[in-house]
């Protein structure tokens, strides 16, 4: 079984639905790149007929309140007006 959480530094267990964990996932498969809402629509898989590019916008703030220290001032996953969304932290793979 594959096990999906998300681990804040003090090891608390951080909550996410399937939409913030599969963007989440898109962000981390192509880290410090910025990527636009239809990349994310696709990364993510979050393709359905109700699902809208803003949906993308509203997940992120969702993603941005628990994985930020100041979600009002986001520094991991930050806004590039006009472009995207940029994951900043660099990403390594533990096998």
């Amino acid at each position: 079984m594959r096990l999906r959480r998300l681990t804040a530094a003090d090891g608390r267990q951080i909550p996410l639905t399937n939409n913030e964990f599969s963007l989440l996932a898109a962000f981390l498969s192509s880290p410090q790149r910025v990527l636009t809402r239809d990349q994310l629509l696709e990364k993510s898989r979050l393709h359905s007929i109700e699902v809208y590019d803003r949906s993308v916008d509203v997940t992120i703030l969702r993603l941005r309140r628990k994985i930020e220290v100041d979600p009002s001032n986001p520094v991991l996953l930050t806004t590039r007006r006009g472009a995207g969304y940029l994951f900043t932290a660099a990403v390594s793979v533990i096998r």
